[in-house]
């Protein structure tokens, strides 16, 4: 449990480990322990009360949030393995098999949702929106503007479809472009982000600490990537597996979320107070229950 690291700002992490240095993480991790020692021990049937199914409930759901969201340093994401396309397939969407790949999309529940644009330079210069990826929980559809042309506004009414939700990580610029662009308005959406920060998290996770406390995967981001020209045709194999694995990651993201989540559904504390934040819990509670 990393008790410490969660509850020390930003700026109060940064100040130990200048002073401290290479002991700076021992103290943490010692810190951590002795925190861990002492929530267990207030589990202990001698402890009267606190040892009721009830404060069980209410420390296991703590420990929950904490463990979703507490970031990784570096060093602690190097160690995992990396989030990668084995048995996962991608589709490149060409004008002959849009229809038939909308399809396929429209039959989902929950949809993995991204895009790219080609990086600008220039204050004054604003490129299109090139690229938007869409995947399910084995396949992520690309549909490149530059393949598709005008039949790209046929992804539409998919985007728009209010029966299947779409889900991915600051999503708000995403949106923007595409009302911007293609006067596409996606909904519903859901972003990871808002999710985690209803949860307790500081600020904004991002893609990479998301993999990590979710699916306890790397997912690496060059820049060279990041900043590459998504207008390009084709795309190299760097630039399919990097858009590929962004919406594929949100997709299995948010369905790990739901299962960290289930056992604390419907569920109240003492003051008769829903464990899950009311507003995530409304949001979330179709994918609970599945009909």
């Amino acid at each position: 449990m990393q008790l410490m690291r969660n509850c020390l700002s930003p700026n109060k992490l940064a100040w130990l480990r200048q002073e401290l240095g290479e002991h700076a993480e021992g103290l943490i991790a010692a810190m951590d322990a002795a925190g861990s020692q002492y929530l267990a021990s207030l589990l202990e049937p001698q402890a009267g009360d606190l040892s009721s199914p009830e404060s069980q409930l209410k420390f296991a759901w703590f420990q929950q949030k904490l463990a979703l969201t507490t970031r990784l340093t570096d060093a602690e994401l190097t160690l995992l393995p990396v989030l990668s396309l084995e048995s996962r397939h991608v589709e490149l969407v060409t004008p002959e098999y849009l229809a038939t790949a909308l399809q396929q999309l429209s039959r989902e529940s929950v949809l993995g949702f991204d895009t790219e644009t080609r990086a600008s330079f220039e204050p004054s210069v604003q490129h299109p929106l090139s690229l938007v990826q869409l995947a399910t929980a084995d396949t992520c559809y690309l549909f490149q503007q530059a393949v598709l042309g005008d039949a790209f506004a046929q992804l539409k009414p998919l985007l728009e479809n209010e029966q299947i939700l779409k889900v991915g990580i600051g999503l708000r610029g995403d949106g923007q472009a595409l009302k911007r662009d293609w006067n596409i308005l996606v909904s519903p959406r859901l972003d990871l982000n808002w999710a985690m920060a209803q949860l307790g998290a500081g600020k904004e996770m991002g893609t990479r600490q998301l993999v990590a406390v979710l699916l306890h995967q790397r997912i690496d981001k060059p820049k060279k990537i990041t900043l590459s020209n998504w207008q390009q045709v084709p795309l190299s194999p760097a630039q399919i597996q990097y858009a590929a694995l962004d919406a594929l990651a949100a997709n299995h993201c948010f369905w790990q979320l739901i299962e960290k989540l289930r056992g604390f559904y419907g569920k109240t504390s003492a003051e008769n107070k829903s464990l899950l934040p009311t507003n995530l819990a409304a949001r979330l509670a179709s994918y609970f229950n599945p009909c």
